[in-house]
């Protein structure tokens, strides 16, 4: 018989269309594509907060940005499943990735996802993000996730009972990320201890990323995850954010920063220049029960307390001083992409030659070559700001060369300015502390420590929330003075949108209802600054719960007091 060419080809097409259409089209979906929404939270163990979050699928893309508290919906339109999805941290510049099987709509995007991701594709999750090959795609499947998962549960177990994610759906599970007004759920307190113990290590999540990517059993991952955080995996009893490693030590009243060695597993604290070890106590409340994240060291005669924040940064209490310890991380330099942007910074300074102590805002500029560019702040404005001195006539240029033991000397020949300086990251905190010898202000000379953190999105909180007695341990001066004290409780009670501020009420022994206002990103971004009938304040906030504060009282003619604070686990 005889076929006719055209009859041959609509026979074809008939049987095509018949095909694709009994097949769904092949792949995660028919040829024609749908219109769907992926909704979750991306979080580093703080929300990532004003991030970019993006979808690349089978067949679609979308993009969104994320919210205050990290959650997220992305639209994709005319797509087919699955997805890989990406996050990238405005403060740190952490990409982490996730994804999102056929029939399903959510996945959460956070260092945990990004180990489940690199396990479940055998390969590096950014680079399945640049070229998401058919190969990958058929990788993506409910079981194979939920294999991934419990691989990844195992590794965490040998971080100890309060980082164990076992039993947790870090993928669609409920994650509901920390913020400065809020501590994250148990969830996210496990990726926390995930993140401390990077940082006490010296590592960064790309080390785990490349074991789990190769990871074919249980026992594999176990062990690889105790090769890369070594010792970090001990941490003290109820606190999973103190991990056993080397610190820096900085004093307030400044000096070089001391190295120390913490060991949580043998309750031991060691100088590394004399090798002498010191006793971990835990701090213990009135009524005999341990206060959670608080330890106590005796050295050299005098009795030392310390709080953990859940970033791992100590802030350390002695009558005579105060101090703020960070894990030592020797591996980053000053022209890594994280640590580029603005720092809003507070110098606490002390006269070299008289009892005078105060406090100052700082603006620095960190850009892509490392150096700093420092600008002063206007504190005689009725709302202070560092605007009207922002030019290259008054600016105060900081370079900084990296020493052998992983700190930097910084300097600068406009101010006379000499420090050493250390580099903290980890998840949506990018901080850096300097240990000032030298400072000249007019005609004297000063010495301190400045402490500046990279400006992350600071939003206004809502009228009603409360902030209960005791969240927050304080410790403060008053000229030569310290002091401890927790936190009275305060209320929200007003919003000003158009001024970017709120105001709160406390109530405060010795005193009536105090109202502060509290003014958003001033005197510049990344700062908080409040008045009220008592005092003036310029602070500096973190997501991962600790804050460092200047305050002039009413009367004073300078920002004489200053307040650590670390928000008390709850």
């Amino acid at each position: 018989m005889t076929i006719k060419p055209a009859l041959l080809r609509v026979s074809i097409s008939a049987t095509l269309t018949m095909l694709l259409t009994a097949c769904g089209g092949g792949g995660g979906g028919s040829l024609v594509g749908n219109n769907f929404s992926i909704s979750g939270t991306a979080a580093t163990g703080a929300a990532i907060s004003n991030g970019t979050v993006e979808a690349r699928c089978a067949s679609g893309t979308g993009t969104a940005t994320t919210n205050y508290d990290g959650t997220f919906v992305i639209d994709v339109n005319n797509g087919n499943l699955p997805c890989i999805l990406k996050a990238v941290d405005p403060v740190s510049n952490l990409e982490l990735h996730s994804v999102v099987e056929s029939g399903a709509t959510t996945t959460n995007i956070s260092p945990a996802t990004e180990l489940v991701t690199a396990n479940l594709l055998g390969n590096t999750p950014a680079l399945v993000f640049a070229n998401f090959t058919a190969t990958s795609q058929q990788r993506i499947s409910s079981a194979a996730i939920a294999t991934s998962i419990a691989t990844f549960q195992a590794a965490t177990a040998a971080l100890g009972s309060d980082a164990d994610m076992t039993g947790i759906d870090v993928m669609k599970g409920t994650l509901a990320a920390a913020t400065e007004v809020a501590s994250g759920n148990s969830a996210d307190k496990k990726i926390d201890a995930l993140m401390s113990a990077l940082a006490a290590a010296d590592k960064k999540v790309a080390d785990l990323t490349n074991l789990m990517k190769s990871a074919t059993s249980s026992a594999d991952a176990i062990s690889g995850l105790r090769t890369v955080v070594g010792n970090a995996v001990d941490s003290l009893p109820n606190c999973p954010n103190a991990r056993s490693g080397d610190v820096w030590v900085f004093g307030i009243v400044g000096g070089a920063p001391l190295a120390y060695t913490a060991d949580f597993k043998n309750m031991r604290l060691t100088k590394q220049s004399t090798n002498t070890s010191y006793t971990i106590n835990q701090v213990l409340d009135s009524a005999n029960a341990v206060v959670p994240c608080a330890f106590s060291s005796t050295i050299g005669g005098i009795s030392y307390e310390y709080r953990i924040s859940d970033g791992g940064l100590i802030i350390a209490y002695t009558p005579s001083g105060g101090m703020l310890v960070i894990p030592a991380q020797k591996n980053h330099k000053l022209t890594d992409a994280s640590f580029a942007g603005t720092y809003p910074a507070i110098a606490f300074i002390k006269s070299k030659t008289s009892s005078l102590r105060f406090a100052l805002p700082i603006r620095f500029e960190i850009d892509t070559a490392g150096k700093l560019t420092g600008y002063s702040c206007d504190l005689s404005k009725t709302i202070p700001d560092c605007l009207n001195v922002v030019n290259d006539t008054n600016k105060d240029d900081v370079n900084c060369v990296a020493n052998v033991d992983g700190t930097f000397s910084c300097s600068s020949s406009a101010s006379g300015f000499q420090s050493t300086a250390a580099l903290y990251l980890t998840g949506s905190q990018s901080t850096l502390l300097m240990s000032i010898t030298n400072m000249n202000v007019g005609n004297a000379s000063y010495e301190g420590m400045v402490v500046m953190t990279k400006a992350g999105r600071v939003s206004l909180p809502t009228i009603g929330m409360t902030s209960p007695a005791g969240s927050t341990w304080n410790i403060g001066s008053s000229g030569s003075t310290v002091t401890t004290s927790y936190s009275y409780a305060s209320t929200v009670t007003a919003i000003n949108s158009g001024k970017n501020s709120f105001s709160t009420t406390a109530t405060i022994p010795g005193f009536d209802s105090v109202v502060s206002e509290h003014y958003l990103d001033t005197p510049a971004t990344g700062f908080l600054y409040s008045e009220n009938s008592i005092s003036k304040a310029i602070q500096l906030r973190s997501p991962s719960g600790w804050a460092v504060a200047a305050n002039k009282m009413s009367g004073g003619s300078n920002y004489s007091n200053w307040v650590a604070s670390i928000r008390v686990p709850r």
